[in-house]
């Protein structure tokens, strides 16, 4: 892997594979860029993917400070110009959306053409207004404390519930995982869960492309209302998928993504 240093002086890690344009992969909370294994190769045939692990996470786990959704943004915000990358696609899942969103919110469509969003809701937190979301706030105390605890074990769960194909063997991303900063996760999962971006997504300008998994741990419904509030956007729903829907379905992963970025037969909303 490849080093950058944000302006902290922190070490974020990246790969750059192929050539073309840009494609900037950001993956889900506790995860890597390991993740997109299955979606790397084929796309870097068509692309220049740079697939980033975010702060306190995987090889950039060498982290003190930052464990904000707003400090990710400023680091690919800072990769992309270190690089001197425009017209880049950003595609974020899972958290990785939520980061894409906080670009938005403080960078605009700098450095940027297309957005995709895989599996994300608005608003991560339950609470009345907002039933249908992942944690309450008494759930996200108790994982916050056993990430910090028992962060192998806690991140080992967390993967296996990212996808409903058990036939398929995780044990490499888990490894990869459990490379996580337990200290740094601990006190993101809280930031990012809090936040809504619902007043945010309105304002988006670029098209964009929304993936969203059936039976994911994230409700469809959810994802589908980032799409609805998105004014350039289409979403695309994978029956018999879960949260990890890239790696359960790559072969239509990647041709959706190829044919979005490439504009190739694809008519947005």
């Amino acid at each position: 892997m490849t080093q950058c240093i944000a302006s902290d002086n922190t070490p974020i890690y990246f790969t750059d594979t192929g050539a073309g344009p840009v494609l900037m992969l950001a993956h889900g909370y506790g995860c890597t860029s390991r993740y997109f294994r299955k979606n790397i190769p084929e796309l870097s045939k068509h692309f220049r993917v740079i697939a980033v692990d975010l702060r306190g996470q995987g090889h950039s786990n060498k982290v003190t400070k930052g464990p904000r959704v707003s400090r990710l943004a400023t680091d690919i915000h800072g990769l992309l110009t270190e690089l001197n990358l425009t017209n880049v696609t950003y595609l974020g899942w899972s958290m990785g959306a939520s980061v894409g969103w906080n670009y938005w919110d403080l960078f605009g469509a700098d450095r940027l053409a297309k957005f995709i969003f895989v599996d994300e809701p608005a608003l991560a937190a339950a609470d009345p207004d907002n039933p249908t979301g992942a944690m309450s706030m008494d759930d996200l105390t108790a994982f916050q404390n056993n990430m910090r605890d028992h962060t192998d074990a806690r991140l080992k769960l967390l993967s296996a519930h990212s996808y409903i194909k058990k036939e398929l063997n995780i044990d490499d991303l888990v490894a990869d995982s459990q490379l996580g900063n337990g200290d740094f996760l601990s006190q993101l999962i809280f930031n990012h869960h809090v936040l809504d971006w619902s007043d945010v997504l309105p304002t988006i300008t670029l098209p964009t492309l929304v993936f969203s998994g059936e039976n994911s741990l994230v409700n469809w419904k959810s994802t589908k209302h980032v799409s609805d509030m998105i004014p350039n956007s289409r979403f695309e729903r994978f029956s018999d998928a879960g949260h990890m829907l890239f790696f359960e379905y790559p072969e239509k992963f990647n041709q959706l993504v190829t044919e979005f970025v490439e504009n190739k037969q694809f008519q947005l909303q």
